[in-house]
């Protein structure tokens, strides 16, 4: 979290940021690990949807984060002004090949 907060400009808002990571967490362990069914419309479980697709697009790029992928890539190609974009653009990566398997190709 704490990099991410420095890339979006957010420091004031980590220790929220936190708790609603904890706050999920436990909420989806729960849901997970018990018979609780909750009947809602398909129009809210899009919007879960896009939730739960930007959490995994945040691991993702925190991940690259982590294992020193992107600075090294900014430092190489001389880049270092244009990493927020170019985490941007792998999020969106992310969140389109997941559309696009989940919507198009897993049906054929």
């Amino acid at each position: 979290m704490p990099r991410v907060t420095q890339i979006t400009e957010t420091e004031e808002y980590i220790k929220i940021y936190e708790y609603i990571i904890i706050i999920g967490g436990t909420i989806a362990s729960f849901i997970y690990f018990s018979s609780f069914k909750i009947n809602i419309s398909k129009y809210f479980s899009v919007l879960i949807g896009i939730a739960i697709g930007i959490f995994y697009g945040l691991f993702a790029s925190a991940l690259a984060e982590v294992l020193n992928v992107m600075p090294v890539f900014a430092k190489k190609f001389k880049a270092k002004h244009q990493l927020k974009f170019i985490i941007a653009a792998l999020i969106l990566g992310k969140l389109i090949g997941s559309l696009y398997y989940w919507l198009i190709f897993k049906k054929a």
